[in-house]
């Protein structure tokens, strides 16, 4: 028999070993604990030395919601065990069972400081695990005793290192967790954010306790905010899943909590109804106090809205005789003692924060000095050098403003200079043009005048001739002129000749001329005599280049030429 037990013995220490750092009481089938409860008790009294520890912690953490003392018992063995082998894993176990077992007794004092105990090494051996569910119970025990912000400060605590290693189930406890102390503190609508997360989540893994729980959660919250619909909608699909469990505590929370909703409907028979199915249910139940409590003010709340006075009151008293009952002294006395062990925690936590405080504003205030006097001694030097600067720069720009003023008036007068010389051309172009207007009229009235002679007198015709000499006695190039007044007119419009044959490439030399001219604004008949030509055959030309350049009859053609 002992040699089939050695190797159980050690496949069992395996196994609870690697299920404690992932799992905890609340996540197994109850049926499934029995079974390895009654394991672990088979092969206990055979384990020695450090095998013995894991199946003691294993026993007291299945033995939770069974029997609390029997987990006080089997944890004191499991810790004296763990601290004679110096295992700082095995004792945080233990340490957290102890405080399972206590909380269960409402021993809250005792619970908190081994749970405080297990936390400070849990954080120090590493696991996320082990840390969280830690964090997890001290947030229950907090949340038991009503102090809600700690309770909410430790399950915020727990889901952060949820989100870290990704536990989606884990995660959706927790949101549950944090909807319940958000409820509790009168923040409905906060709550519900928190509960509608965890559903999503839960959903993925089907499990049905889990569902049925949350859901119970959110009919609860609607019913507080007066959404009544959504009440009973959600207690309802919570109730229909807790029938198909055949969970009879859930269940005896949501008739409970249906009948109250029913009650604030007008439905008073469905209120009465629900409130004797959960009063058989309750009878059932072993350790029914609190359930009997509960049943017994709503249904006094049922009768006082049924104008049954009498009965309302009966079942009140009952209510109230129950309460005091449950909240005995010694409870009280449990309570009281917590929250004073509370507040001096809180208040050592106080004078260790304010003394750091004051240390940093000490250090504060000496590294404040110091920048204070470094912050001088670079300004001062930053600002002797900004001085320099910004007097060298001040030399420089008044050096560069004279150049730029003496650059400028240079600039300035040779621009006037151009300037003269491109008038002055433009006058002498001007004038040559016309020069040669006038010579040119005075050669046709002398061609004129030869045509007038008379050759039949010969005497006659000598005197005309000599009149004619004396009266143009003027000598004239007639071809010299015309050549230089083309010269001058290429030299001085060079920019528009460029321009005009980019623009118009089709364009004759005569037509480029002709643009020239009009440009000068030369008259048809100064053209006309300039080029030896007709005044007809300038209008002509005129309107050829009109045409060539696209020109209409209201475009003015000199201001068209000025804007090429």
């Amino acid at each position: 028999m002992k040699k089939l037990i050695k190797p159980i013995l050690y496949i069992l220490v395996f196994i609870s070993c690697t299920v404690q750092s992932q799992t905890n009481i609340w996540d197994e089938n109850p049926s499934d604990s029995q079974m390895e409860l009654d394991s672990l008790l088979t092969i206990l009294p055979y384990s020695t030395g450090r095998d013995k520890m894991p199946l003691l912690n294993r026993v007291a953490e299945i033995y939770w919601s069974i029997n609390p003392n029997k987990t006080i018992d089997y944890a004191n063995e499991a810790l004296q065990l763990s601290r004679e082998f110096n295992d700082k894993k095995q004792e945080g176990l233990a340490l957290i069972n102890l405080c399972q077992g206590y909380l269960f007794n409402d021993f809250y004092d005792k619970a908190l400081q081994l749970g405080l105990q297990s936390l400070e090494i849990r954080k120090n051996i590493e696991n996320d695990y082990d840390l969280a569910f830690t964090l997890r119970t001290l947030g229950w025990l907090y949340f038991d005793i009503g102090y809600f912000d700690k309770a909410l400060e430790y399950h915020t605590e727990t889901l952060k290192i949820h989100e870290k290693i990704g536990d989606k189930q884990r995660i959706a406890y927790s949101y549950n967790s944090i909807g319940l102390i958000h409820e509790r503190k009168g923040d409905c609508n906060l709550a519900l954010t928190f509960f509608k997360k965890s559903l999503e989540l839960k959903r993925e893994f089907n499990n049905k306790d889990r569902i049925a729980e949350t859901m119970k959660n959110m009919g609860v919250c609607y019913r507080k905010i007066n959404k009544l619909d959504y009440a009973k909608e959600f207690l309802e699909s919570s109730l229909e899943i807790t029938n198909q469990i055949k969970d009879d505590q859930n269940k005896v929370h949501i008739l409970n909590e249906l009948s109250i909703v029913n009650l604030k409907l007008g439905n008073f028979d469905k209120c009465y109804a629900l409130l004797k199915e959960s009063r058989s249910i309750i009878e059932n139940i072993i350790d029914n106090k609190e359930f009997i409590l509960e049943n017994d003010r709503v249904m006094s709340d049922y009768y006082l809205a049924k104008q049954n006075y009498k009965e309302a009151f009966n079942y009140y008293k009952k209510y109230a005789e129950g309460s005091s009952e449950i909240f005995s002294s010694n409870k009280s006395e449990k309570l009281a003692e917590m929250r004073i062990l509370f507040e001096d925690e809180r208040r050592a936590s106080e004078i260790k924060l304010l003394e750091k405080q004051r240390d940093l504003e000490a250090q504060k205030r000496k590294a404040i000095l110091i920048g204070s006097i470094l912050s001088v001694i670079i300004a001062i030097l930053v600002i002797a050098s900004l001085y320099n600067n910004i007097k060298k720069k001040k030399a420089i720009y008044l050096q560069n403003h004279k150049l730029s003023k003496e650059k400028l008036r240079t600039q300035s007068l040779l621009r006037e200079n151009l300037e003269h010389k491109l008038e002055f051309r433009m006058k002498e172009l001007t004038n040559l043009a016309l020069f040669i207007s006038q010579r040119t009229s005075i050669y046709k009235d002398l061609t004129k005048s030869f045509k007038s002679l008379d050759f039949t007198d010969i005497n006659q015709l000598k005197k005309d001739i000599n009149k004619l000499i004396k009266e143009y006695t003027f000598k004239f190039d007639f071809n010299e002129d015309i050549q230089r007044f083309h010269t001058n007119v290429e030299t001085l419009q060079s920019d528009f000749l460029f321009r005009i044959k980019e623009k118009y490439p089709h364009l004759t030399t005569k037509d480029i001329q002709l643009a020239v001219q009009v440009k000068l604004k030369l008259s048809s008949k100064e053209i006309a005599n300039i080029n030896n030509i007709s005044l007809n055959s300038v209008e002509i030309g005129r309107h050829r280049l009109r045409k060539k350049m696209g020109l209409e009859k209201k475009d003015n053609l000199v201001d068209f030429l000025e804007n090429i």
